[in-house]
C-alpha cells in the first residue's frame, strides 16, 4: 500500500499549446484563391539572367557616406589621443624621476 503525500498537492497534467507564429488565414486564402508565387516557375533557365549589376556598378562602387555625428566624435577622439600623448610625453620623466629617488 502506497502512500502519496505531496506538500503543494496534486501536479496538473502540462498540455502542448502550440499556436503558430506567423500564420496568415488572408495569405491562406490568398494563395488557394489565385496560385502560389513563392515557387518558381517552370521556366528554362539562362545563365546570367539573375545577376544583377558588375564589380563597377555592383557594392564595390559604393562608398558609405560619413554622417557628421561619426566625422564629430572622429575628431574629438583624435584630440583626446593626442592630448594624451602630449601630457605623457611631458610629464612621464617627472614620474620617473620621482619614482627613482
Amino acid at each position: 500500500m502506497g502512500f502519496s503525500f505531496n506538500f503543494f498537492g496534486t501536479q496538473e497534467v502540462r498540455r502542448f499549446n502550440y499556436r503558430p507564429r506567423f500564420y496568415d488565414p488572408e495569405a491562406e486564402e490568398r494563395r488557394k484563391k489565385y496560385g502560389d508565387f513563392t515557387k518558381p516557375k517552370n521556366e528554362k533557365y539562362v545563365p546570367g539572367s539573375i545577376v544583377k549589376g558588375s564589380l563597377r556598378d555592383g557594392n564595390y562602387q559604393r562608398k558609405q557616406e560619413v554622417s557628421r555625428n561619426q566625422k564629430a566624435i572622429g575628431a574629438v577622439s583624435m584630440i583626446l589621443l593626442f592630448t594624451v600623448v602630449y601630457l605623457i610625453y611631458k610629464y612621464f620623466p617627472l614620474l620617473v624621476d620621482s619614482l627613482t629617488k
